[in-house]
């Protein structure tokens, strides 16, 4: 790890382990870690009934804000720590594979690649290129996690799993059911991560690409 290395055109096997070691199984680790902790933060002491639907404390609710919280932060956290891996030389930027579908060059977006110098540009590349990509993905992960996991829930309050039996009458209040289940449906939801970091290794590969092409024609010129 001596530096930024060259764009590569094919992904390789040390490119694999980076996506599922650090940006898969480290990824659902924290988001399991983090959700836990947040969901101790909300449950542990509440003084209300822990619910599927009602307000205020509402997992169906939790669930939601979840994926549009954990898609955004996702978003722009994993790509610095991609930008970051790669100025170290971790691994090596992706030029953009020449059968890559469509859905990869649209979440990668070329006619974005570039530097954002005026005001104007950056608002616009925030706007047109990072808001449009996290609300497809949480589209996306809605639609695939969010229904099953009501569905989970209603059963589970069927059978009375995790009941409160005391004061509260909650639907989930029996410590930990609300912590693991934020702390699990969040590893699930981190399972978009490696996907995000395959953008950015594909995105920054672009950049420098497109840089480098610039200095040689720049060079040429002189």
């Amino acid at each position: 790890m001596s530096g930024p290395k060259p764009a590569v055109d094919s992904i390789t096997t040390r490119h694999v382990l980076y996506l599922i070691v650090m940006h898969t199984i480290g990824a659902m680790i924290l988001d399991f870690g983090f959700n836990f902790g947040l969901a101790t933060a909300m449950y542990k002491s509440a003084n209300e009934g822990i619910f599927i639907w009602p307000l205020p404390k509402t997992l169906a609710g939790d669930a939601a804000a979840t994926i549009v919280i954990q898609q955004f932060l996702t978003w722009f956290l994993d790509r610095l720590a991609v930008r970051g891996d790669l100025s170290k030389g971790l691994v090596a930027p992706l030029r953009m594979p020449k059968d890559a579908s469509r859905i990869v060059r649209w979440f990668v977006g070329l006619d974005y690649v570039g530097v954002h110098k005026s005001f104007g540009d950056k608002a616009r590349y925030f706007l047109g290129f990072h808001i449009k990509r996290i609300a497809v993905i949480c589209v996306a992960t809605f639609v695939l996690f969010w229904p099953v996991t009501v569905g989970i829930l209603t059963v589970l309050k069927n059978h009375g799993i995790g009941a409160d039996h005391g004061p509260h009458d909650g639907d989930f209040n029996q410590w930990p059911f609300p912590e693991l289940f934020k702390g699990v449906y969040g590893a699930a939801v981190g399972m978009t991560t490696p996907f995000v970091s395959y953008i950015a290794l594909i995105y920054n590969g672009e950049t420098q690409t497109k840089a480098v092409v610039e200095e040689a024609v720049s060079n040429e010129e002189v």
